[in-house]
């Protein structure tokens, strides 16, 4: 790019369009008249939390090479994810519990072209989850909300068939694939096992992006196959994302400040909203226009834990919500979820991130691998692929071979 672009009357034209866009867009997204009474009411207050006993909350994250290395035209996928569990402690705050969930790390060699390919793929994601594909889906109560959204019942050996399974070459998305189902498949197996916590948390949302396809992502059956499990032993799997997909968030936040009794820009902290469906609560938020939120099978929540955050968007199992936290009243309901976010809240009060829960991001520190990290085990792999008498012209680096890096 040459440094006068920004200079050039054609860019100035159109950023000057692009801002009118984005203007008129704001002033369209907002809280409509007859919404703010509503949203207000249902805007709800928690405490600063700080003492809690026998609390337990668990975090996951995950990360990869996506792919590690590309061999003539075949490529290695690398995907790992890791788990973390802390209890409190009166004295240290979250003490971590031990020992550690094992890691799981699983790496593959996918070829592009060989009739083998799918299988090769399928066998990856049995091992990333810790299940066979038939287990899972089977397991999971994904079909059921398929079933429901596109009114035809589908049995699994159906949805096995239907498993979108990208070309090895198509990296963008293999790696949302290789990646979720390592997240879930650490999830699932905490979940599954005698130490699964309170509360596990993940950096993502319930999203099902193919329920209302035939076809659908494995990592969609392993995610509903969590929260089956988790709702088995009556603990809480939720999904916390940064990105809560909503404009006008300022209305929201004036209308929580305008609760706490705050002046100026102060930020209103320690609130939720739990997100209106027509067929909960008798109405939707026109924010959510045009967006699937809540997803199908989830309940779905504004949140903010601290001024240093931003708002944060939860979704939980919907039918963990029926039996675990819906009471016979509203106040029942609402003394539920704020139980729910006071022990949230607990959990972000580490120093090192503060106001978002320190599992998920201790469990992110412990997944990311460095640059130093993935150049050795691309060294590793060549290392061992030459001894076996291949030649090692044939490795590449593909962020080397496109100019990327």
């Amino acid at each position: 790019m040459r440094f006068d672009l920004n200079l050039r009357d054609k860019v100035r034209s159109q950023f000057r369009d692009i801002a009118r866009e984005m203007q008129g867009w704001q002033v369209r997204s907002r809280l409509l008249d007859d919404e703010i009474d509503r949203a207000r009411s249902q805007i709800c207050l928690f405490g600063h939390t700080t003492l809690r006993d026998r609390l337990s909350v668990g975090g996951v994250d995950g990360s990869g090479d996506f792919p590690l290395l590309s061999y003539a035209d075949s490529f290695v996928y690398l995907a790992l994810a890791q788990a973390t569990v802390y209890e409190s402690n009166r004295i240290t705050g979250l003490w971590e519990q031990g020992p550690a969930p094992e890691i799981v790390f699983e790496s593959a060699w996918l070829p592009e072209s060989s009739e083998e390919a799918p299988e090769v793929l399928d066998r990856f994601h049995e091992r990333l989850a810790g299940m066979s594909l038939v287990d899972v889906v089977d397991a999971s109560d994904y079909r059921l909300l398929k079933a429901k959204e596109i009114r035809k019942t589908s049995s699994v050996q159906t949805l096995l068939n239907n498993l979108v399974r990208p070309h090895a070459s198509d990296t963008g998305n293999l790696a949302i694939q290789l990646r979720s189902t390592a997240e879930l498949g650490a999830a699932l197996r905490l979940i599954q096992s005698e130490t699964c916590p309170d509360y596990l948390l993940m950096d993502t949302t319930f999203s099902l992006p193919l329920l209302s396809s035939t076809s659908s992502l494995f990592y969609e059956h392993v995610k509903r196959l969590c929260c089956v499990e988790a709702l088995r032993q009556g603990k809480g799997f939720f999904a916390l994302s940064k990105s809560h997909g909503l404009p006008a968030m300022d209305s929201l936040e004036e209308l929580a400040r305008d609760l706490r009794s705050l002046e100026g820009n102060q930020v209103a902290e320690h609130w939720y909203l739990r997100i209106p469906e027509v067929g909960r609560e008798g109405w939707t938020l026109s924010l959510c226009e045009g967006r699937r939120l809540p997803p199908a099978g989830a309940v779905s929540y504004l949140v903010r834990f601290h001024r240093s955050t931003s708002v944060l968007r939860l979704d939980m199992d919907v039918n963990y919500w029926e039996r675990f936290v819906k009471g016979g009243t509203d106040e029942e309901t609402i003394a539920r979820e704020r139980k729910i976010f006071e022990d949230l809240d607990y959990a972000c009060h580490d120093q090192r991130v503060y106001g978002y829960p320190y599992p998920i991001k201790a469990a992110h520190d412990r997944a990311s691998l460095m640059q130093s990290e993935r150049v050795a085990m691309r060294k590793q792999l060549i290392a061992e692929a030459v001894s076996a008498g291949m030649s090692p012209s044939l490795f590449r680096d593909p962020s080397l071979a496109t100019g990327h890096r």
